[in-house]
């Protein structure tokens, strides 16, 4: 009998109710899908600090009007951007769904965050001695960030925070369903949010991986990476709570190559297992993949790993598959929530998204590498996937229900 609930427990539907996202393209996911029906890039240059000098960094920031925009309209986090940009994509999120929220006691709605640094930038402020709240200052700290976005959105069940190097938004995901699942929420808010800071700067600076033109996923003569900001939002819900067809989130895979501190595994094994793990979760077999939207950072090692992984799971038939970082960048811990937002959109709209910037493929990646956004009729089902520092991966399967 104990089997047998698991299982029950396991095969619980969860749908996604409405998404929201804050990024380079500006304030909302409308505008983040004009971006890829254009296949145009977000990316901008711009003369910033890191350490005692100042460089010229192409990276993926929020438009400073939205930054303006969301600050006049909350005070009290001005000096927050993080609380803000999280905010923002959850409101538009929870407007999608209709209402659900308000119908559900807030007992029953949980929350999930997905961060590497929180409010980074705080720090930042506080080592150069300008004056910085004590709402900003406490928000560096991932944990407080995401209880504080809990209590503005009256989540009182279940509140988490994953800070899994650039797998946290899936990780996020799939602890969201988790609780779903186990019948400790009807409905979880998944929010993602990083920012552009002269520490997380600094960082990838020393590792030399920036690409001092902005990112070119998956091409021959890709360099390194593309820094982005924002946040984005998706609400997680029990099936039975939507009467119209839905978006479901299938099944998930993690692994860890256990590789290097920041390289990935060269042969892409460990990613190959997370997609199989995520296949089987979802039952599906990997024909059953109508396109992959990759994690393609830009970077020499992540590219050619993933175009291994890819060819490994499903041989000489890989789906169509690209990269969405040339819009908007890097977004570490909300590019799984961004990403996964943009392939619902994709999905709603039968659009399979292009590779921004690409300019020749690179031989070792599948000829199914999407330079342009294509128009589909069929775009039933979705495998996303991430890596991350640490050797960490992590793959799900979105899968549209038909009327």
């Amino acid at each position: 009998m104990g089997i047998a609930l698991e299982t029950a427990v396991n095969k619980r539907a969860i749908a996604i109710a409405g998404s929201g996202a804050v990024c380079a393209t500006g304030l909302s996911l409308a505008l983040l899908q004009r971006a890829v029906e254009a296949n145009s890039s977000a990316l901008q240059r711009r003369e910033l600090g890191i350490g005692k000098t100042s460089q010229s960094i192409v990276a993926g920031f929020v438009p400073d009007k939205t930054v303006a925009q969301l600050r006049a309209a909350d005070a009290a986090h001005a000096d927050s951007r993080a609380f803000l940009f999280a905010a923002a994509a959850l409101r538009e999120a929870a407007e999608i769904t209709g209402g659900i929220l308000g119908s559900i006691s807030p007992q029953r709605r949980g929350f999930v965050l997905s961060t590497t640094k929180a409010n980074i930038e705080a720090l930042d402020n506080l080592v150069r001695r300008l004056p910085v709240s004590a709402i900003a200052q406490r928000q560096i700290q991932p944990a407080f960030l995401a209880a504080d976005l809990a209590k503005a959105f009256d989540c009182r069940g279940p509140v988490q925070c994953v800070s899994a190097a650039c797998i946290s938004g899936l990780s996020a995901l799939l602890q969201g369903a988790a609780l779903i699942r186990r019948g400790l929420a009807d409905v979880v808010l998944v929010a993602g949010v990083d920012l552009i800071s002269q520490f997380v700067l600094s960082g990838f600076n020393s590792l030399k991986s920036l690409d001092p033109e902005g990112c070119r996923p998956f091409d021959q003569s890709r360099i390194g990476l593309s820094l982005g900001e924002g946040a984005a939002a998706i609400v997680l819900v029990k099936r039975e709570l939507l009467s119209s067809p839905a978006i479901l989130l299938s099944g998930g895979g993690t692994s860890n190559d256990a590789n290097h501190l920041t390289g990935p595994s060269r042969d892409g094994s460990g990613l190959a297992l997370a997609i199989q793990r995520a296949l089987a979760k979802a039952e599906f077999t990997p024909e059953q993949i109508d396109y992959v939207n990759a994690h393609g950072t830009g970077t020499p090692y992540n590219d050619a790993m993933e175009s291994l992984a890819l060819r490994s799971v499903f041989g000489d038939r890989v789906p169509p598959f690209s990269s969405n970082k040339g819009i908007f960048g890097h977004t570490l811990g909300t590019a799984g929530v961004l990403e996964t937002a943009l392939c619902v959109a994709a999905m709603q709209n039968n659009l399979l998204p292009g590779t921004p910037r690409l300019r020749e493929r690179d031989p070792v990646a599948p000829a199914s590498l999407l330079a342009t956004p294509q128009p589909t009729a069929h775009l039933k089902r979705i495998l996303k996937m991430n890596c991350g520092f640490g050797g960490t991966n992590a793959a799900v399967v979105l899968e549209q229900e038909q009327p």
